[in-house]
Order: C-alpha cells, then structure tokens, then sequence
C-alpha cells in the first residue's frame, strides 16, 4: 500500500470514529421512548455521582441554617448536594420543606430522601416534605401509606396540582377508614365531587355536620343527591327550626327533591335566587305555585328580574299560561289553554325580545280557543 493510500485509509478510519462518537453522544442525550417527567433511575443516578464529585465549597450546612431560607436557597443543587448531610436532612426536614428551593434544589432532597427510606417514606416523613411533594409523581404517591386525616390535609395544602392531589386522596382512601371531618375539610368541595359515589356513601351524618360548608356546585347531580341524603340526616335535630335546617342545609340543597323542597317552602325561608338556581331544574318542575311563593318569600320578584334563567323557563314552560301569571310578578309563557299544546320559544340570533314573542302568540292561542269554543 503506497503512502497516498494509507494516509487515505487512516484519515478515513479517523472519520469514521469520530463520526460514531458524535452519533453515540447525541444519542445516549435523547430521552427513552415513553419516558415519563420523572427521570430515570440510570439518569438520576449518573447525576448524583456527578453531584458527589463536587466539593462542598460553600460551607457544609447545619441544623442551625435550616432556619436561613435566603442563604439555603442560594445552594446550588450540586453544592446542596454536597454539604447536607444526610442526618441534618432529616433532623430538620420541617424547615427544609417550607424553603422555597428551585426544582432541581428539590429533587436534590427527594433523591435524599428516597436512597435513606428505600422502602418507600414513612407516614412521618410524608407529613414533613412541604413543598419537596412537588417534585414526586402520581406514580410514586401511589405506593405511600397515607392513613391520618391530618397527614392527607398537609400534602394536600402543598400539592401542585389536580393530578397529584387525585393520587394523595385516592393513596389516603385505599388505607384508611371514611371521610371524617379533617378529611372533608382537607378535601375540600370541588375535589370532593372527583371521587365516586360509593366514596361519598361512606361520609358519615356526624362527620359532615362537623365539617366546614363544602362547595358542590361541581358534582353530578348523583353525587349532589347522595350529600344532601347525607345532609338531611345530619341536621335532621334542626328540624323543628325550619330557617336553621335550611342554612344548613343550603350548601347541599342541589340535591333535594320535590318533596324536601315543599316540606321547607312553609318555613319562611326567603331563599334566595342563586340558592334557587342550583336546584335540580327537574325537581322544580314539580313545583306548585303556592310552593314557588312560600319558598322564595321576599325573593319572589327575583324570578322576574331572572326570567331568561334556565330554571324559571323550565318551570314556566311545566305550568299553565293561568298559573305563571298568577305569581303576580309579570311572567309570561307557560302551557298554552284550550288544549292546544305546549309553546315553548328558543331565543333567536338578533332576537330582540323573546317574551314579546311569546305573549303576541299566547294572545293568539287564546283568541283562537275562545272563538273556537263560540263556533261550536
């Protein structure tokens, strides 16, 4: 092989290394296929003995700087790494958890915190972690042991978002007894309404009368007659005090039925329209009149001012021309006379006025029944 030739083939070999080197690089920096936010224990790993490389040159931290948020905070995650000790972390894990520390300041104590309790975290530690519950996945939660109301209010306070407090609730629910009252208020309505029916069916009457007011507009209306089944037993001794019983009531009043509304309606109760509102349009149907006066009382004429609201016109359009208008209060509509069937309106694109509509043609109907009933 003559000089030319064999430089050409070294110059090619040398090509061709540096070529699978770069290929070997970009590709070992790419995530996995189906690699999820949390990192992978090779990746983690790999980090963490590049961390312990690195000297603690910030000065190695004590329990008595775990009270110095600002100066903790200024560690860097790989000095952090390198200057807390592992029985400092511990010792201390209260205050550590209450700094406001970046991500990766985070995921420098969780590592911390997973490689001393390989067995998963004790219920006391799960109690300690603050804001260090951000940096773990549903995933993780999953195997946690969450038994105590109090623990479940606390990595609640802190969860980072609906994903990771459904995985808290669910972990908590699969290891203790029913929602006591710290449950419920640790809960809270709108998380509440998440769980299933037959989660809620285990709330006991004297732990949600216990409880704070809980917000379930949310809910299903399943769910919203299960907690106002539950509600009524729990302030059933409010009974003979109709105003009482129904404040108390009222978070849960989305789930009463016909029958639990007209046994309040003649309590003098003024309820109000936003409470009228969120009643079960279905159940309001079946309304009477007089039911109608005596449950919104002094809040009568806010059926008026409401009108275009989707539970008045449901119940206008169940009743009779002759029944809306004898609430006296100037609504119109409702089943037309004579038998001739049941008008409703829908509003119009550019539509100026759909009750203007709905008089004209209820006067129309009217006319018309009349002059039918002469002509025969």
């Amino acid at each position: 092989m003559g000089n030319t030739s064999m430089s050409n083939w070294i110059f090619s070999v040398k090509l061709i290394a540096v070529i699978i080197a770069s290929f070997w690089t970009i590709l070992s920096a790419q995530p996995s296929l189906g690699e999820n936010t949390s990192q992978s224990s090779s990746q983690m790993l790999f980090k963490r003995r590049m961390r312990r490389a690195t000297d603690c040159t910030m000065g190695f931290i004590s329990g008595e700087m775990t009270s110095n948020s600002l100066r903790l905070a200024s560690y860097s995650a790989s000095q952090l790494d390198a200057c807390l000790n592992n029985n400092v972390l511990l010792a201390n894990l209260t205050q550590l958890g209450q700094i406001a520390f970046s991500r990766d300041q985070l995921l420098v104590l969780k590592e911390k915190l997973d490689e001393i309790h390989t067995g998963g975290l004790p219920e006391e530690r799960i109690r300690q972690l603050g804001f260090i519950i951000t940096v773990y996945v549903p995933e993780e939660i999953s195997v946690w042991n969450i038994t105590n109301a109090d623990t479940l209010a606390l990595v609640l306070n802190n969860s980072p978002n609906l994903n990771t407090s459904k995985a808290i609730i669910s972990n908590y629910l699969q290891r203790s007894g029913p929602l006591d009252a710290v449950a419920l208020d640790a809960i809270g309505g709108p998380l509440l309404c998440t769980l299933s029916e037959e989660n809620l069916r285990t709330i006991l009457p004297s732990e949600l009368k216990k409880a704070r007011p809980l917000n379930i507009s949310t809910c299903t209306q399943a769910k919203k007659d299960i907690l106002f089944g539950i509600a009524k037993v729990a302030f059933q001794d409010l009974a003979g005090d109709p105003k009482a019983y129904f404040n108390q009531l009222k978070p849960y009043i989305g789930g009463a039925q016909a029958s639990d509304l007209q046994r309040l309606a003649p309590g003098n109760i003024n309820m109000d329209f936003q409470t009228f509102s969120s009643l079960n349009p279905v159940e309001v149907e079946k309304l009477t009149v007089q039911n109608i006066r005596d449950l919104l009382g002094n809040n009568l004429n806010s059926l008026k001012k409401n009108e275009d609201h989707e539970i008045v016109r449901r119940w206008v359009n169940s009743h009779t021309v002759d029944e809306v208008t004898s609430l006296g209060i100037g609504l119109s509509g409702g089943i037309s006379p004579a038998g001739l069937g049941n008008f409703s309106f829908q509003e119009l694109p550019g539509s100026a006025s759909v009750n203007s509509y709905s008089l004209l043609l209820s006067i129309c109907v009217t006319v018309m029944g009349i002059t039918l009933q002469h002509l025969s």
